[in-house]
């Protein structure tokens, strides 16, 4: 019930301010028009554009809709009031994240939408199950990601810090090019991002290859590691305020 209620709480936050909210869901299908849709020669091709935006998608609103705007609020008079509640800030955290999922499921629909319509996107229902379960598995890395950065920057310093991420992630992670592509030096940096293990699930999931434990575990270590650092910002932040 109380992790309904701060899931509940924190929805209704981010639906108040529907021009950060809507810029942060329309920006990936923005992006496949302008980008994406020069990768897609071919159903393949298409296909595996989509599934890299959905990550895309994925990433930005984990940077941008909860990292940035979790820096921004540190210091409001709602966010005081919850710190004195006797709740762990895992749960907060935990809820924060359920309530990425939706942003990113509301982001990837329009995406679906915009593909189908200037794409030859197509690919079994299998393929679509696993390439949308791939991004939701990636969702909950990312957004632990972000919370990192909402606990640990500044309210002026997250929103630079969140952009040069964004962007680094998305191109090391093989979103804007297959990581087959990618120049060596860039490929042997790459392996060491969550994003990368997103969108090869997300592509082993479209070509209907067989997935390994591997990713799921690098993906599952990363999730703890900055739900970890999240959590220590977290308790800095309340320290400095509350001590």
């Amino acid at each position: 019930m109380v992790l309904y209620q701060y899931f509940k709480a924190c929805l209704l936050g981010l639906t108040r301010t529907p021009s950060y909210s809507l810029l942060t869901i329309f920006t990936p299908s923005v992006i496949f028009v302008i980008i994406g849709v020069t990768f897609t020669d071919s159903r393949q091709e298409a296909n595996f554009a989509l599934g890299s935006f959905c990550v895309f998608s994925a990433l930005g609103v984990a940077f941008f809709q909860f990292g940035v705007r979790i820096a921004n609020e540190r210091e409001s008079p709602w966010e005081r009031y919850v710190r004195v509640l006797p709740v762990h800030p895992l749960l907060r955290l935990f809820a924060t994240i359920l309530a990425s999922l939706v942003f990113v499921t509301v982001s990837i629909v329009i995406l679906i939408i915009v593909a189908l319509l200037i794409t030859d996107i197509g690919m079994p229902s299998s393929s679509w199950f696993r390439m949308l379960l791939s991004v939701f598995i990636g969702v909950f890395p990312l957004a632990a990601m972000g919370l990192t950065i909402g606990y640990w920057c500044s309210p002026k310093g997250a929103l630079p810090v969140a952009n040069l991420l964004y962007i680094i992630l998305a191109f090391l992670g093989g979103i804007f090019f297959h990581p087959s592509l990618m120049p060596e030096l860039m490929n042997s940096i790459s392996i060491f991002t969550p994003v990368r293990y997103v969108v090869n699930l997300t592509q082993a999931g479209i070509s209907g290859k067989p997935w390994t434990i591997e990713p799921f575990l690098i993906l599952l270590a990363y999730t703890i590691l900055f739900l970890i650092l999240a959590t220590a910002g977290y308790r800095r932040d309340e320290g400095y305020k509350y001590s």
